[in-house]
Protein backbone atom coordinates (compact mmCIF):
# COMPACT_ATOMS: atom_id res chain seq x y z
CA UNK A 1 0.00 0.00 0.00
CA UNK A 2 1.33 3.07 -0.98
CA UNK A 3 2.41 5.55 1.73
CA UNK A 4 0.00 8.59 2.00
CA UNK A 5 2.96 11.18 2.85
CA UNK A 6 0.73 14.35 3.45
CA UNK A 7 -0.30 13.89 7.05
CA UNK A 8 2.95 12.93 7.94
CA UNK A 9 4.54 15.81 6.45
CA UNK A 10 2.63 17.88 8.16
CA UNK A 11 3.17 16.41 11.73
CA UNK A 12 6.52 14.91 11.34
CA UNK A 13 8.64 17.68 8.96
CA UNK A 14 8.53 21.28 9.69
CA UNK A 15 11.55 21.81 7.63
CA UNK A 16 9.56 21.07 4.30
CA UNK A 17 7.60 24.53 5.37
CA UNK A 18 11.62 26.13 4.96
CA UNK A 19 13.44 24.03 2.88
CA UNK A 20 13.81 21.64 -0.34
CA UNK A 21 15.59 18.68 1.59
CA UNK A 22 17.63 16.56 -0.49
CA UNK A 23 20.39 15.68 1.36
CA UNK A 24 19.68 12.31 3.55
CA UNK A 25 22.89 11.05 2.43
CA UNK A 26 24.26 13.83 4.23
CA UNK A 27 22.67 14.52 7.57
CA UNK A 28 18.90 14.47 7.99
CA UNK A 29 16.32 16.36 9.37
CA UNK A 30 15.31 14.67 12.57
CA UNK A 31 11.02 14.27 12.81
CA UNK A 32 9.19 16.38 15.42
CA UNK A 33 8.37 13.51 17.47
CA UNK A 34 12.61 12.96 18.18
CA UNK A 35 12.71 16.19 18.95
CA UNK A 36 9.96 15.90 21.24
CA UNK A 37 11.54 12.89 22.72
CA UNK A 38 14.90 14.42 23.30
CA UNK A 39 13.42 17.40 24.68
CA UNK A 40 11.57 15.62 27.43
CA UNK A 41 14.14 13.61 28.71
CA UNK A 42 16.36 16.61 29.02
CA UNK A 43 13.38 18.80 30.78
CA UNK A 44 12.93 14.97 33.08
CA UNK A 45 16.79 15.67 33.61
CA UNK A 46 16.33 19.01 34.51
CA UNK A 47 13.35 18.58 36.47
CA UNK A 48 14.23 15.43 38.46
CA UNK A 49 18.02 14.28 37.90
CA UNK A 50 18.34 10.68 37.70
CA UNK A 51 15.39 9.71 39.72
CA UNK A 52 14.30 7.66 37.18
CA UNK A 53 17.48 6.04 36.19
CA UNK A 54 16.17 2.62 35.65
CA UNK A 55 13.66 3.87 33.49
CA UNK A 56 16.91 4.66 31.18
CA UNK A 57 17.52 0.99 30.91
CA UNK A 58 14.05 0.74 29.83
CA UNK A 59 14.23 3.03 27.13
CA UNK A 60 17.66 1.73 25.95
CA UNK A 61 15.95 -2.04 25.69
CA UNK A 62 13.07 -0.60 23.64
CA UNK A 63 15.53 1.49 21.06
CA UNK A 64 17.89 -1.65 21.05
CA UNK A 65 15.01 -4.07 20.15
CA UNK A 66 13.79 -1.49 17.22
CA UNK A 67 16.94 -0.81 15.89
CA UNK A 68 17.73 -4.99 16.08
CA UNK A 69 14.10 -5.36 13.77
CA UNK A 70 15.30 -2.61 11.42
CA UNK A 71 18.53 -4.47 10.39
CA UNK A 72 17.18 -8.13 10.99
CA UNK A 73 19.25 -9.23 13.92
CA UNK A 74 18.11 -9.86 18.04
CA UNK A 75 18.41 -7.28 20.73
CA UNK A 76 20.60 -9.15 21.98
CA UNK A 77 23.35 -8.64 19.49
CA UNK A 78 23.04 -4.72 19.31
CA UNK A 79 25.55 -2.07 20.89
CA UNK A 80 24.73 1.51 21.02
CA UNK A 81 27.47 3.96 19.26
CA UNK A 82 28.22 7.15 18.98
CA UNK A 83 29.21 6.55 15.57
CA UNK A 84 29.61 4.21 12.61
CA UNK A 85 33.47 4.85 12.76
CA UNK A 86 33.10 4.07 16.30
CA UNK A 87 31.41 0.29 15.59
CA UNK A 88 34.01 -0.26 12.47
CA UNK A 89 36.65 0.93 14.89
CA UNK A 90 35.62 -1.66 17.53
CA UNK A 91 35.97 -4.63 14.64
CA UNK A 92 39.69 -3.27 13.15
CA UNK A 93 41.22 -3.13 16.82
CA UNK A 94 39.67 -6.13 18.39
CA UNK A 95 40.01 -8.44 15.66
CA UNK A 96 42.48 -11.43 15.96
CA UNK A 97 44.76 -10.35 13.37
CA UNK A 98 47.92 -12.25 12.72
CA UNK A 99 50.95 -11.60 11.26
CA UNK A 100 50.91 -10.83 7.44
CA UNK A 101 47.08 -10.97 7.52
CA UNK A 102 45.12 -9.20 4.78
CA UNK A 103 41.62 -7.52 4.57
CA UNK A 104 40.21 -6.29 0.89
CA UNK A 105 37.85 -3.21 0.75
CA UNK A 106 37.06 -0.90 -2.29
CA UNK A 107 38.67 2.27 -3.02
CA UNK A 108 35.62 4.45 -2.99
CA UNK A 109 35.16 4.38 0.44
CA UNK A 110 33.92 6.98 2.83
CA UNK A 111 36.71 7.70 5.11
CA UNK A 112 35.38 5.92 8.44
CA UNK A 113 35.42 2.72 6.64
CA UNK A 114 39.15 3.26 5.37
CA UNK A 115 40.79 4.93 8.43
CA UNK A 116 40.32 1.92 10.85
CA UNK A 117 41.60 -0.25 8.34
CA UNK A 118 44.78 1.52 7.69
CA UNK A 119 46.06 1.79 10.64
CA UNK A 120 46.26 -2.02 10.81
CA UNK A 121 48.89 -1.71 8.32
CA UNK A 122 51.58 -0.56 11.79
CA UNK A 123 50.81 -4.18 12.89
CA UNK A 124 51.57 -6.13 8.87
CA UNK A 125 48.09 -6.13 7.89
CA UNK A 126 48.27 -5.37 4.31
CA UNK A 127 44.54 -3.48 2.96
CA UNK A 128 43.84 -4.37 -0.22
CA UNK A 129 41.82 -1.77 -2.08
CA UNK A 130 40.38 -2.69 -4.80
CA UNK A 131 39.39 -0.10 -7.96
CA UNK A 132 35.70 0.51 -8.98
CA UNK A 133 35.12 -0.26 -12.69
CA UNK A 134 32.32 2.30 -14.23
CA UNK A 135 31.32 2.76 -11.13
CA UNK A 136 30.40 0.07 -9.07
CA UNK A 137 32.57 -2.30 -6.63
CA UNK A 138 32.48 -5.54 -8.75
CA UNK A 139 31.97 -8.65 -6.26
CA UNK A 140 34.44 -10.27 -8.58
CA UNK A 141 36.84 -7.82 -8.03
CA UNK A 142 36.59 -7.97 -4.29
CA UNK A 143 36.63 -12.03 -4.64
CA UNK A 144 40.02 -12.09 -7.28
CA UNK A 145 41.73 -9.65 -4.44
CA UNK A 146 41.29 -12.49 -1.97
CA UNK A 147 43.59 -15.54 -0.80
CA UNK A 148 44.51 -18.10 2.09
CA UNK A 149 45.43 -14.97 4.40
CA UNK A 150 42.46 -12.58 3.76
CA UNK A 151 40.59 -12.62 7.04
CA UNK A 152 37.85 -10.03 6.56
CA UNK A 153 35.97 -7.87 3.89
CA UNK A 154 35.09 -4.31 4.77
CA UNK A 155 32.17 -2.43 2.59
CA UNK A 156 29.77 0.23 2.75
CA UNK A 157 25.63 -1.33 2.16
CA UNK A 158 25.74 2.01 -0.37
CA UNK A 159 28.78 3.96 -1.77
CA UNK A 160 28.49 7.43 -0.74
CA UNK A 161 29.30 9.35 -3.72
CA UNK A 162 27.38 7.79 -6.36
CA UNK A 163 25.09 5.60 -4.40
CA UNK A 164 26.10 2.52 -5.89
CA UNK A 165 24.23 -0.53 -3.90
CA UNK A 166 26.62 -3.26 -3.50
CA UNK A 167 25.32 -6.89 -3.66
CA UNK A 168 25.56 -8.17 0.52
CA UNK A 169 23.73 -11.34 -0.14
CA UNK A 170 26.23 -12.22 -2.90
CA UNK A 171 29.56 -10.95 -1.25
CA UNK A 172 27.98 -12.00 2.32
CA UNK A 173 27.48 -16.04 1.29
CA UNK A 174 31.21 -15.50 -0.77
CA UNK A 175 32.42 -14.89 2.72
CA UNK A 176 30.36 -17.28 4.97
CA UNK A 177 31.93 -20.27 2.27
CA UNK A 178 35.64 -18.77 2.71
CA UNK A 179 35.69 -18.21 6.57
CA UNK A 180 36.03 -14.50 5.37
CA UNK A 181 34.39 -11.77 8.46
CA UNK A 182 32.09 -9.81 6.10
CA UNK A 183 31.78 -5.98 8.18
CA UNK A 184 29.61 -3.68 6.58
CA UNK A 185 29.45 0.20 7.26
CA UNK A 186 25.97 0.79 6.49
CA UNK A 187 24.88 4.11 6.96
CA UNK A 188 24.37 4.88 3.80
CA UNK A 189 21.67 2.44 3.23
CA UNK A 190 19.70 1.57 7.06
CA UNK A 191 16.72 3.14 7.34
CA UNK A 192 15.82 3.37 3.62
CA UNK A 193 16.59 0.19 2.26
CA UNK A 194 15.44 -3.09 3.90
CA UNK A 195 18.43 -5.00 5.38
CA UNK A 196 18.79 -8.02 6.71
CA UNK A 197 22.07 -9.27 8.30
CA UNK A 198 21.35 -12.68 8.69
CA UNK A 199 20.08 -13.36 5.34
CA UNK A 200 23.08 -11.12 4.20
CA UNK A 201 25.30 -13.23 5.73
CA UNK A 202 26.74 -9.67 7.31
CA UNK A 203 29.19 -10.40 10.45
CA UNK A 204 29.11 -7.06 11.41
CA UNK A 205 27.66 -3.74 10.82
CA UNK A 206 27.63 -0.17 11.75
CA UNK A 207 25.51 2.28 11.11
CA UNK A 208 24.81 6.25 12.81
CA UNK A 209 21.56 7.62 12.72
CA UNK A 210 22.08 11.06 11.09
CA UNK A 211 21.41 10.46 8.08
CA UNK A 212 18.45 7.46 6.44
CA UNK A 213 17.59 6.82 10.31
CA UNK A 214 16.20 10.50 10.86
CA UNK A 215 17.89 10.36 13.88
CA UNK A 216 20.28 13.00 15.90
CA UNK A 217 24.17 13.15 15.06
CA UNK A 218 25.86 11.29 18.15
CA UNK A 219 24.05 8.19 18.40
CA UNK A 220 23.39 5.05 16.10
CA UNK A 221 23.44 1.45 16.82
CA UNK A 222 26.17 -1.62 16.01
CA UNK A 223 25.01 -5.10 15.07
CA UNK A 224 27.44 -8.26 15.90
CA UNK A 225 26.78 -11.50 15.39
CA UNK A 226 26.43 -13.76 18.51
CA UNK A 227 28.45 -16.40 16.05
CA UNK A 228 31.43 -14.05 15.77
CA UNK A 229 30.59 -12.04 19.25
CA UNK A 230 33.38 -13.88 20.89
CA UNK A 231 36.04 -13.42 17.93
CA UNK A 232 36.22 -9.90 18.43
CA UNK A 233 37.56 -8.67 21.73
CA UNK A 234 36.12 -5.18 23.00
CA UNK A 235 39.04 -2.55 23.18
CA UNK A 236 37.77 0.23 25.35
CA UNK A 237 35.63 -1.59 28.65
CA UNK A 238 33.97 0.36 32.07
CA UNK A 239 31.06 -0.45 34.38
CA UNK A 240 28.68 -1.02 31.85
CA UNK A 241 30.58 -3.91 29.92
CA UNK A 242 30.21 -6.85 32.39
CA UNK A 243 27.56 -8.85 33.30
CA UNK A 244 26.96 -7.55 37.02
CA UNK A 245 27.09 -4.00 35.67
CA UNK A 246 24.84 -2.37 38.82
CA UNK A 247 27.32 -3.88 41.48
CA UNK A 248 29.22 -1.14 41.70
CA UNK A 249 31.22 -2.75 45.17
CA UNK A 250 32.20 -5.69 43.71
CA UNK A 251 34.43 -6.52 41.12
CA UNK A 252 33.85 -9.29 38.88
CA UNK A 253 35.08 -9.10 35.31
CA UNK A 254 33.01 -11.33 33.58
CA UNK A 255 32.24 -9.56 30.21
CA UNK A 256 28.49 -9.13 29.40
CA UNK A 257 27.30 -12.35 27.34
CA UNK A 258 25.60 -10.00 24.85
CA UNK A 259 26.59 -6.87 22.54
CA UNK A 260 26.63 -4.66 25.45
CA UNK A 261 29.78 -5.71 26.36
CA UNK A 262 30.47 -3.04 23.58
CA UNK A 263 29.04 0.12 25.30
CA UNK A 264 31.59 0.33 28.15
CA UNK A 265 29.87 3.51 30.09
CA UNK A 266 26.91 5.65 30.28
CA UNK A 267 24.39 5.88 27.57
CA UNK A 268 23.85 9.33 25.75
CA UNK A 269 20.21 9.21 27.13
CA UNK A 270 18.95 12.20 24.98
CA UNK A 271 20.27 10.62 22.26
CA UNK A 272 19.04 7.59 22.51
CA UNK A 273 15.16 8.82 23.13
CA UNK A 274 15.54 10.35 19.98
CA UNK A 275 16.83 7.69 18.25
CA UNK A 276 14.12 5.34 19.78
CA UNK A 277 11.27 7.78 17.94
CA UNK A 278 12.60 8.05 15.26
CA UNK A 279 13.24 4.18 14.96
CA UNK A 280 9.28 4.05 15.94
CA UNK A 281 8.43 5.94 12.82
CA UNK A 282 10.04 4.29 10.34
CA UNK A 283 8.91 0.80 11.80
CA UNK A 284 5.33 1.93 11.86
CA UNK A 285 6.06 3.19 8.60
CA UNK A 286 7.35 0.05 7.21
CA UNK A 287 11.02 -0.38 5.38
CA UNK A 288 9.89 -2.33 2.86
CA UNK A 289 7.29 0.52 1.95
CA UNK A 290 9.77 3.67 2.62
CA UNK A 291 11.99 2.17 0.41
CA UNK A 292 9.40 1.63 -2.57
CA UNK A 293 8.33 5.35 -1.99
CA UNK A 294 12.58 5.89 -1.98
CA UNK A 295 12.93 4.28 -5.26
CA UNK A 296 10.22 6.10 -6.86
CA UNK A 297 11.56 9.51 -6.13
CA UNK A 298 14.91 8.20 -7.26
CA UNK A 299 13.37 7.32 -10.78
CA UNK A 300 11.77 11.12 -10.99
CA UNK A 301 15.44 12.39 -10.19
CA UNK A 302 16.99 10.22 -13.16
CA UNK A 303 14.47 10.87 -15.26
CA UNK A 304 14.57 14.73 -15.05
CA UNK A 305 18.48 14.90 -14.43
CA UNK A 306 18.35 12.81 -18.26
CA UNK A 307 15.94 15.05 -19.40
CA UNK A 308 17.81 18.21 -19.39
CA UNK A 309 20.62 16.09 -20.65
CA UNK A 310 22.70 16.04 -17.44
CA UNK A 311 25.38 13.31 -17.04
CA UNK A 312 23.95 10.77 -14.72
CA UNK A 313 26.76 9.11 -12.59
CA UNK A 314 25.01 6.54 -10.43
CA UNK A 315 24.22 3.36 -12.04
CA UNK A 316 20.35 3.45 -12.84
CA UNK A 317 20.13 -0.92 -12.52
CA UNK A 318 17.00 -1.76 -10.43
CA UNK A 319 19.50 -3.83 -8.38
CA UNK A 320 22.73 -1.58 -8.00
CA UNK A 321 20.10 1.24 -7.06
CA UNK A 322 19.49 3.32 -3.63
CA UNK A 323 18.32 6.49 -2.15
CA UNK A 324 21.30 8.44 -3.77
CA UNK A 325 21.36 10.24 -7.35
CA UNK A 326 24.78 12.01 -8.76
CA UNK A 327 24.58 13.98 -11.59
CA UNK A 328 26.78 16.58 -13.43
CA UNK A 329 25.54 19.94 -15.04
CA UNK A 330 27.44 20.14 -17.76
CA UNK A 331 29.24 23.43 -18.71
CA UNK A 332 28.79 24.40 -15.25
CA UNK A 333 30.71 25.09 -12.38
CA UNK A 334 28.87 22.09 -10.14
CA UNK A 335 30.31 23.22 -6.53
CA UNK A 336 29.10 27.18 -7.41
CA UNK A 337 25.41 25.45 -8.34
CA UNK A 338 25.42 23.54 -5.75
CA UNK A 339 26.17 26.24 -3.02
CA UNK A 340 23.68 28.66 -5.31
CA UNK A 341 20.99 25.94 -4.54
CA UNK A 342 21.83 25.73 -0.96
CA UNK A 343 21.42 29.85 -0.59
CA UNK A 344 18.04 29.10 -2.06
CA UNK A 345 17.47 26.56 0.28
CA UNK A 346 17.37 23.80 -1.44
CA UNK A 347 19.81 21.18 0.10
CA UNK A 348 21.77 18.55 -1.68
CA UNK A 349 25.67 17.79 -1.49
CA UNK A 350 28.39 18.03 -3.85
CA UNK A 351 30.32 15.04 -4.75
CA UNK A 352 32.02 12.93 -7.49
CA UNK A 353 31.96 16.48 -9.47
CA UNK A 354 28.43 16.85 -9.84
CA UNK A 355 25.01 17.35 -7.18
CA UNK A 356 23.88 14.60 -5.33
CA UNK A 357 20.59 14.61 -4.31
CA UNK A 358 19.13 12.26 -1.86
CA UNK A 359 15.30 12.15 -1.17
CA UNK A 360 13.86 10.30 1.76
CA UNK A 361 9.96 8.90 1.60
CA UNK A 362 8.44 11.89 2.85
CA UNK A 363 9.99 14.11 0.00
CA UNK A 364 7.40 14.50 -2.88
CA UNK A 365 7.56 14.48 -6.57
CA UNK A 366 6.65 18.20 -6.58
CA UNK A 367 9.51 18.62 -4.49
CA UNK A 368 12.05 17.48 -7.59
CA UNK A 369 10.51 19.10 -10.06
CA UNK A 370 11.29 22.54 -8.18
CA UNK A 371 14.68 21.22 -7.70
CA UNK A 372 15.05 21.38 -11.34
CA UNK A 373 13.09 24.38 -11.72
CA UNK A 374 16.09 26.46 -9.87
CA UNK A 375 18.75 24.77 -11.33
CA UNK A 376 17.51 25.90 -14.54
CA UNK A 377 17.08 29.60 -12.94
CA UNK A 378 20.79 29.19 -11.46
CA UNK A 379 21.94 28.23 -14.81
CA UNK A 380 19.99 31.09 -16.41
CA UNK A 381 22.06 33.53 -14.08
CA UNK A 382 25.19 32.47 -14.37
Amino acid sequence: MPIDVGPIRAAEFPVTGNHLYFNHAGVSPIPARAAAAGIRMLEMSRDEGAFHLRKWEDLANETRGRFARIVGASPEEIAFVKNTSEGLSFVAAGFPWRDGDNLVTSNVEYPSNIYPWMRLQARNVEVRMVPVRDGRVKKEDLFAACDGKTRLIALSSVEFANGYRNDLPGIGEYCQHHGIFFCVDGIQSVGALPMDVKAFGVDALSADGHKWLLAPEGIGGFYISREVMEMVEPVILGWHSVRNRFDFENYDFQLSQDARRFEPGSMNTVGLAAFNASLDLLLSVGVDRIWERVRRLTERVLEKARGEGYEVVSPDHPEERSGIVTFRVPGTDNAALWKALLARRAVCSHRAGGIRVSPHFYNTPEEIDRLFSLIREERARA
